[in-house]
């Protein structure tokens, strides 16, 4: 087991109460129906996590971190609502595509648009590079399939039963789909939640469960 890290990006952090705001947000029967307090009675519809995605966006923009404790408990809160699945995925799909933005213009736009072996090559050197400078997460390559791995427990001691797995999984995914054109599945073959030494996702061409 790896050291928890002792810094997180405030991507992770942010995503995740954007997710909740999205899911808890109205729809136009929903805003018709309920009057404004009984709305915000809905936590991602609160003031308090407004007032924490304002200062999670400006920790972003200002190249703040927050501390692991910290989001350790903004993943506790995900995982305590009944859609804690629909959160994680969710969130780690703004994750990564939030993350993209450090990335220059060039390698973006070669990933897309060079010849094939140059995009895989351009694509999964940027796709290690926002998962190791945001998600803290590991990046390798064997033939055909990509392995990602994450040997600390942050995940599994904020959500026992492993629902934050969910959210690393979602942005791995999102950014081999963004800089690979990745269209097969993410697997979760290790998990310390079934007592694994570490978290380890997997590629697969098969269509297969996102874990």
């Amino acid at each position: 087991m790896d050291a928890l890290p002792a810094d997180i990006h405030s991507i992770l952090p942010l995503s995740v109460l954007e997710a909740m705001r999205n899911l808890d947000s109205p729809t136009d029967e929903e805003a018709a129906e309920y009057v404004d307090e009984l709305l915000k009675k809905r936590l991602g519809l609160s003031d308090t996590v407004a007032a924490q995605i304002g200062r999670y966006d400006l920790g972003v923009r200002r190249g703040r971190p927050v501390s692991a404790a910290e989001f350790e408990q903004i993943l506790r809160l995900g995982g305590r609502r009944p859609d804690a699945a629909l959160v994680f995925a969710d969130a780690g799909r703004r994750a990564a595509r939030r993350s993209l933005s450090g990335l220059g213009a060039f390698t973006r736009w070669g990933s897309r648009y060079l010849p094939r072996f140059l995009r895989r090559a351009i694509g999964f050197r940027a796709a290690r590079r926002c998962l190791r400078d945001v998600f803290a997460v590991g990046l390798t390559r064997e033939g055909a399939v990509t392995t990602a791995h994450v040997r600390h427990e942050l995940a599994v001691r904020a959500t026992p039963g492993g629902f934050a797995c969910g959210f690393y999984a979602a942005g791995i995914a999102e950014l081999l789909r963004q800089l690979l054109s990745f269209d097969g599945a993410v697997v979760h073959p290790w998990c310390r939640v079934r007592g694994d030494e570490r978290c380890e996702w997997r590629t697969t061409d098969a269509p297969a469960r996102v874990a």
